[in-house]
Order: C-alpha cells, then structure tokens, then sequence
C-alpha cells in the first residue's frame, strides 16, 4: 500500500495510476468513441453525396426559385403597405371623430342668444347666462 501512494511536489500524496487501468479506460474509448466516429463519417459522406447529387437539379430549378423568393418578397412587402394604410385610414378615422365631437358638440349646447342651455330633460332646456 505504500508504493500506492507516494509524496509528490510539494509534500502532497499523489495517486500512481496502474498500466491496467489505462489500458482498460483507452479500450473503453475506443469502443465507445470508434462507432461515433464511424456514424460521423458515414453522415458527413452521404451529406456530401446528396448535394452532388441534388447540385444539377438545384441548379435547374433556380430561377423556379428565384422568382418565386421575389413574389414572395412582394407579397410581404404589400402586405405591408397596406397594414400601414389601414393603420393610417383608422388614425384619420379617429381624429375626424374627435374633431367633429370638439367643433359640433360644443355648439349643439348653445343656445340662438348665445347662452349655454344645461339640462335637456323632457325637451325644455333651462338657460343661463355664461
């Protein structure tokens, strides 16, 4: 037991690791990291053998694509404007509305001698003067 532990830098107990042990954790890692390594490959080959494949077909197809990406730009970018016209027209919309409550409002309470009628139960209007 005291060739397993021997004082290292320092004073500290450093830990000898035996040849066995290294060689059974190297063993596990290649089991375990040579498949990976393997389906890696394999993904990265067939990855590049689909796009030479598809590569003249894509290229083919392209200006299919092409002008379909710039109808579709198009379509947004309509779409767009008129989401901004819409927003525009229901702003205008609500300003008008505003204004014709400030400027008629106000006048439909004044009276034809200018006073301000309070009061609209049953028809008669009380006035006073302003």
């Amino acid at each position: 037991m005291a060739d397993y532990y021997e004082k290292g830098p320092l004073g500290r107990q450093s830990r000898q690791v035996s040849r066995t042990t290294v060689v059974s954790a190297s063993l596990a890692a290649i089991a375990i990291g040579g498949p990976l390594l393997g389906m890696m490959g394999f993904t990265f080959l067939a990855s590049t053998t689909l796009l030479l494949v598809c590569f003249p077909l894509l290229v083919l197809f392209s200006p299919l694509l092409l002008s379909a990406a710039f109808l579709l730009v198009a379509t947004l970018s309509g779409f767009a404007v008129a989401i901004a016209m819409a927003l525009t027209g229901l702003s205008m919309l609500g300003w008008i509305i505003r204004e014709t409550r400030l400027r008629f409002g106000a006048l439909s309470n004044v009276g034809d001698s200018g006073h301000i009628m309070k009061g609209t139960k049953g028809g008669y209007f009380a006035t006073t003067t302003a």
